[in-house]
């Protein structure tokens, strides 16, 4: 794939990555954006299987005291509370009333000591000032933001110089063709490749995408450094 076709296959399309049909819907109601019923069960059961992609993005950002941590795609809030407990700041955003509602609750000591913050709101439209924040993580959101491109712009302003952010999306997408696509559950789906390239055309540097081992469903984990 040529540079310049990769990068519109990575910028093709903004339709709503959630896509049409009851699979997608009820993946996004369960997994994505928690609502109704479906969302209820699957805030709570969510933090239980994804607490290790939680510890793997804290130790891949290799978290200080210093650090003022913001988490997109927060969830409920337990990358917050349970890997980033010794951060001077933590903030997160959710586009889920029910996941934002958990987390607060959460973190409802830190909030009202003002060292934490928990936002309703969209990854491409961050409620925070230029470079706020010097280290951003965000596990499995991405893939459902309809926008990812605007989302990385977003991170990257408000990342101060030299702050360094952590994804984890899904396995790499193996054909070109499908790479920069909504799959039939309704989420992106990029190869390596694209991964990188969407990164460097947000602005980072340093950008490293690995794909983790089956223990880790075969993720992929990416990290970038905002240039100094």
């Amino acid at each position: 794939m040529s540079e310049k076709s990769g990068a519109s296959r990575v910028s093709r399309g903004t339709q709503h990555p959630l896509g049409d049909g009851w699979r997608a819907g009820l993946f996004c109601a369960f997994w994505g954006i928690p609502a109704g019923p479906v969302g209820w069960v699957g805030a709570r059961v969510l933090p239980i299987l994804a607490s290790r992609f939680y510890a793997l993005a804290a130790e891949e950002l290799h978290l200080q005291v210093d650090d003022d941590l913001l988490d997109v795609g927060c969830g409920a809030g337990v990358l917050l509370r349970d890997q980033a407990a010794g951060v001077r700041y933590v903030a997160g955003v959710d586009a889920s009333e029910i996941q934002v509602g958990l987390a607060r609750r959460r973190l409802a000591e830190r909030i009202a000591a003002g060292t934490a913050q928990i936002v309703l709101g969209d990854a491409t439209a961050l409620p925070w000032p230029d470079g706020r924040f010097s280290a951003v993580a965000s596990v499995n959101c991405l893939k459902f933001v309809p926008q990812p491109e605007q989302a990385l712009r977003e991170v990257h302003r408000v990342l101060r110089p030299g702050g360094r952010i952590v994804h984890i999306t899904d396995p790499p997408a193996t054909d070109p063709e499908t790479s920069g696509t909504v799959g039939a559950l309704g989420v992106w789906q990029w190869s390596a490749d694209d991964s990188r390239r969407m990164m460097n055309q947000a602005g980072f540097t340093d950008v490293s995408v690995t794909r983790l081992p089956a223990r880790h469903l075969r993720l992929q984990l990416v990290r970038a450094v905002r240039p100094a």
